[in-house]
């Protein structure tokens, strides 16, 4: 595909990262559009904003997404439009899971720059599970979180930073004035979520986005003190 006509995004909530990222990508195609995101809000608008995104590189760490949510929402709403996750956790149960989800590649923040641009070129060749580097003989993704993931991508955006906020614990009242809404619309948002979740309060939603979550690796867990 012609650089001219390519659009990327790059959503990583660190300015320099997302600096070194850029750096990459532009070398790759100097004539594409890049764009930023720094949590998932900003992704949500420059997708809007920018339709006909190419490639997404995306922060596993990212404000407003709980665990592989984010790539999960992504792929649901745009299935055409690859996903290489980052991120500094590399274990090979998080690589697996970002696969399983739907990630076109996993990157370590620490994979070298030659590499990274390779895998790049590749996923926009249409290549698919790429780990460079990197261990995907993990624990694969649940059945339930599977399951998850497909009702967190028949989510509207609005419905997603919603669902977002009810994983962080927050009340109707708070995601209300957050989103400068009226308490009612986000009842309304709760009834709907709930449905395609298929549960029936916010403990079992919450117990349901959680299978979600990416537990630190090992080397990352403190030792008990003793």
């Amino acid at each position: 595909m012609d650089s001219k006509a390519l659009s990327i995004l790059i959503a990583d909530d660190h300015p320099l990262f997302r600096s070194a990222l850029q750096q990459v990508v532009g070398q790759l195609y100097p004539q594409a559009e890049l764009h930023e995101a720094a949590n998932v809000a900003e992704l949500q608008q420059q997708v809007e904003l920018h339709r006909g995104i190419n490639l997404l590189l995306l922060d596993l760490h990212m404000p407003g997404a709980l665990g592989y949510s984010a790539l999960s929402w992504f792929s649901g709403q745009y299935p055409r439009t690859p996903v290489i996750m980052v991120s500094a956790n590399s274990h090979p149960d998080t690589v697996r899971r970002a696969i399983d989800h739907g990630a076109a590649g996993f990157l370590s923040k620490s994979t070298e720059v030659a590499a990274m641009a390779t895998c790049i070129e590749q996923v926009m060749a249409g290549e698919r599970g790429l780990h460079p580097g990197l261990d995907a003989v993990g624990s694969g993704a649940s059945l339930q979180s599977l399951d998850v993931a497909d009702a967190l991508a028949s989510l509207t955006p609005q419905q997603f930073r919603v669902v977002s906020m009810l994983s962080e614990g927050l009340l109707n009242k708070q995601i209300a004035y957050e989103l400068d809404v009226k308490e009612a619309t986000i009842k309304a948002h709760m009834t709907e979520i709930f449905r395609k979740l298929g549960v029936h309060s916010r403990t079992q939603a919450v117990l349901a986005l959680a299978s979600l979550a990416v537990e630190p690796p090992p080397a990352l867990v403190e030792p008990p003190a003793g």
